[in-house]
């Protein structure tokens, strides 16, 4: 037999394997009781308290969401609505809570809560011998599956939306690194540098569109920049610092404690672009 065909004969094995892991897998899930049977569509509300920490999200009039506390930002709509799986998650066990001695559970002093509207879900510890967590919904407690504790109890930056700017809002002027874009007095954009109408359009674009891959808590660090932008919907500019450049772009808003991570070669798009920039990424760092 070949080294080719053994080969290819090791590889339908492992495919064969891993269909047959998640189709059961799947199986299992779906002969297992829910939680609850509340639609996430009619929660509007949501608080989570963890150590004491309090992250409040409300749902908004064009049903996406935002963070009303610690600060006011726009949510990550993903993961509040990861989030909100949980109201419908498998359970593996049900107790009575008479049935179980909720301090060998962590659910006597909970630290960790979520409120959906007015519907409280308290986090206990992990059951060592099968690796699932204690819950506690009305007056029963449950074992799931440890997937979302750790988006609950990470620092509110984990559910901040990854756009630079609000939703739905458009610069309407910007003051960069290298030059400050406006509107003249025809309402045409110019920039006070000698760069192309493209760059000037490509650059409103990219603070409109652009996302970072990661936002994260503000750590302080020594300040190499700052940018202001001006949106329609705020009489003051959002003011991001650039902290980091190496190896990746860290602008951070130190206001509301937070910082927004990018490729570096966003530096070139959003903090300091030039006609150059087309040929040469990265030559104004």
């Amino acid at each position: 037999m070949s080294r080719q065909l053994i080969l290819n004969l090791f590889l339908f094995i492992i495919v064969i394997s891993l269909a047959s892991i998640i189709y059961f897998s799947e199986e299992q899930s779906t002969l297992l009781d829910r939680l609850s049977d509340i639609n996430s569509d009619n929660i509007t509300t949501i608080k989570i308290q963890h150590n004491k920490n309090t992250i409040s999200i409300n749902k908004t009039a064009g049903h996406n969401w935002k963070i009303t506390q610690p600060v006011d930002v726009a949510a990550n709509n993903f993961r509040i609505n990861s989030i909100l799986e949980l109201l419908n998650a498998p359970v593996h066990n049900k107790y009575a809570s008479a049935e179980i001695n909720s301090k060998k559970t962590g659910l006597d002093k909970p630290k960790t809560t979520i409120q959906f509207n007015k519907q409280v879900i308290a986090f206990g510890i992990i059951n060592p011998a099968t690796n699932l967590r204690y819950i506690k919904l009305n007056n029963s407690i449950y074992t799931i599956e440890d997937v979302y504790y750790p988006l609950i109890s990470s620092h509110f930056g984990a559910l901040v939306s990854l756009n630079l700017l609000p939703p739905g809002s458009k610069p309407t002027k910007l003051i960069l690194q290298n030059q400050t874009i406006f509107k003249d007095e025809k309402g045409r954009w110019q920039s006070n540098i000698d760069i192309s109408a493209d760059n000037v359009a490509r650059t409103l674009e990219h603070w409109s569109d652009d996302q970072a891959f990661g936002v994260h808590q503000y750590l302080q660090r020594k300040e190499l920049g700052e940018v202001f932008i001006y949106i329609s919907s705020s009489p003051q500019p959002i003011r991001y610092q650039v902290t980091d450049t190496d190896p990746w772009l860290v602008i951070a808003r130190p206001e509301i404690g937070l910082e927004y991570h990018l490729d570096i070669e966003a530096y070139d798009k959003l903090i300091a672009p030039t006609d150059s920039n087309d040929i040469e990424p990265g030559n104004n760092q």
